[in-house]
């Protein structure tokens, strides 16, 4: 091997963290793209337990030889826009490498797929030796899951794909800039959920969709304002109200994402609020209210909550997509 040149592994570990919205991404376009900007936050346990874990092996098939999601074959239709992610680092390497995966989510409740995508993308660059820039692998990433931006870029994020130099990806705030943000993840159990598909068709044939659009530039510069002043009220109630619009426009729509026992979470968390404590909620389209608060709010917010009949975990702002080991 020459001096200088990289070695190419045979295996590659890669993590990657769940994501929550902070602007939800209410529709998107046949590549994956969002329609309209969007942010969001990848998070953990306080353990750093809550992750996605992706080992990825090279072999000489040139061809996804097994993908096993938490130990069982994923089925060939979600195989596509890996299959094509595949395609493109072999054509940017010209190496014709097969791969066999094995992805584990640990202790996630939403946002696996966001984790998963970022996670398999990182660990390809990684075992191709491709080098790719981050912004890169953001797309990539996005290409297999709406918002997986968000897990790629870690901290609190956004997707620009509108304005020049659009679509691009941009960390607006570290995991370390948010350590004083607690976040309260109350879970629920459902035997089906909204696709991804579903919510996008509510939310455009909504009559008041034009009016969520023209919101949108403001609810995202008062979050990036908000930022800037470090002035938690600001961002986290632009972002519970934007939040709150994406689900009117789905429930107006005929069809329900927050069920009965989220719906009572959400009004917890709105009384607990006026009583006087800050804390704002934002949901995506799975199965989770998460709870935001900051110090030295946090643990009269928990107990708040706990004292309701609510069973939060506790989140923190995590980090972006790692490669864990290589060999």
């Amino acid at each position: 091997m020459e001096a200088g040149e990289k070695t190419d592994y045979n295996t590659v570990v890669a993590e990657a963290y769940p994501t929550i919205p902070i602007i939800f991404v209410s529709s998107s376009r046949d590549n994956r793209l969002p329609v309209h900007n969007s942010m969001g936050l990848s998070v953990t346990d306080k353990n750093n337990e809550t992750r996605v874990e992706t080992k990825i092996t090279r072999t000489g098939s040139g061809k996804i030889d097994r993908f096993l999601l938490n130990g069982e074959k994923l089925p060939e239709e979600r195989l596509a826009s890996m299959d094509e992610v595949l395609k493109f680092f072999r054509k940017e390497t010209g190496k014709n490498y097969g791969i066999s995966v094995e992805s584990n989510n640990y202790k996630v409740f939403s946002g696996s797929s966001d984790a998963g995508a970022a996670a398999y993308v990182k660990g390809l660059n990684e075992l191709f030796n491709a080098e790719l820039q981050i912004g890169q692998i953001a797309m990539l990433a996005n290409s297999i899951s709406e918002s997986a931006i968000r897990a790629v870029y870690g901290g609190l994020n956004t997707l620009v794909v509108e304005g020049p130099g659009a679509p691009y990806g941009k960390q607006l705030a570290s995991e370390d800039d948010l350590k004083n943000i607690r976040i309260f993840a109350m879970g629920f159990e459902y035997d089906s959920r909204l696709s991804a598909a579903e919510i996008f068709q509510l939310t455009r044939s909504n009559p008041f969709y034009e009016y969520r659009l023209k919101m949108l530039p403001q609810w995202e510069a008062k979050i990036k304002l908000g930022l800037l002043r470090k002035d938690w009220n600001m961002v986290f109630s632009n972002a519970e109200d934007n939040c709150s619009n994406a689900h009117y426009l789905i429930e107006s729509s005929g069809a329900r994402a927050r069920k009965k026992e989220m719906m009572n979470a959400v009004i917890d968390v709105e009384e607990i609020r006026a009583s006087g404590l800050p804390v704002y909620w934002t949901a995506g389209g799975g199965k989770i209210i998460n709870a935001f608060s900051w110090e030295p709010y946090g643990d009269r917010v928990l107990e708040a909550l706990k004292e309701r009949g609510q069973k939060p975990i506790e989140y923190k702002v995590a980090p972006a997509a790692r490669i864990k080991s290589k060999s």
